[in-house]
């Protein structure tokens, strides 16, 4: 049997969003072994990181949607995060993520680009009309993006997710859901 996934690339004035491939997990898994991870789980050792990559890539296969991986327009081999939907087995709702790998791509505007031209393309593929972001407690550049894209906080998610039993309930600290509605993004 042959699967074929069809994993569309996106462009921006800056941007270009596309499929991921095995040339972009050493980039990932270095990213996921660092101090900088430690808003998305991290840092984790290679071998778990490399698994997630693969999860990630996955997702496109199993869901018809994921997280893009992106690379400036003037420098096409240099991906500089993963942008989109993540949406694992065990989370009820997809989220809208994104990571920058390295800090020096910080304060640009490239998570809000990228993120506006994906969410627009997710909710038809997606075939829902909400979506969340997961922002952990002390991610300030994270939330200033979610607000930037018209998501507003969930308190009564945001209780339930870190409620014992709930989603967060073991997580190392605290996060919170901010949602995302079809059509409010400003």
């Amino acid at each position: 049997m042959t699967l074929t996934a069809t994993i569309p690339t996106l462009e921006t004035e800056r941007l270009v969003l596309r499929a991921p491939d095995l040339g972009d997990a050493d980039r990932y898994i270095a990213y996921k072994m660092s101090e900088r991870s430690k808003f998305t789980g991290g840092p984790i050792d290679r071998e778990k990181a490399a698994g997630q990559f693969m999860a990630i890539a996955g997702q496109w296969v199993l869901r018809g949607y994921g997280l893009f991986m992106t690379a400036l327009k003037d420098a096409p081999g240099d991906v500089i995060g993963g942008f989109g939907i993540f949406h694992p087995y065990y989370q009820k709702e997809p989220e809208f993520g994104w990571t920058l790998y390295d800090a020096k791509y910080e304060g640009k505007g490239y998570v809000t680009e990228a993120m506006r031209a994906i969410i627009p393309w997710s909710w038809d593929v997606m075939g829902v009309t909400t979506a969340q972001s997961h922002i952990d407690e002390g991610n300030a550049p994270s939330a200033a993006v979610a607000r930037a894209l018209g998501a507003k906080p969930d308190p009564d998610e945001t209780k339930i997710a870190n409620a014992p039993g709930g989603e967060f309930a073991n997580h190392y600290t605290h996060v919170n859901i901010w949602r995302h509605h079809k059509g409010e993004m400003t």
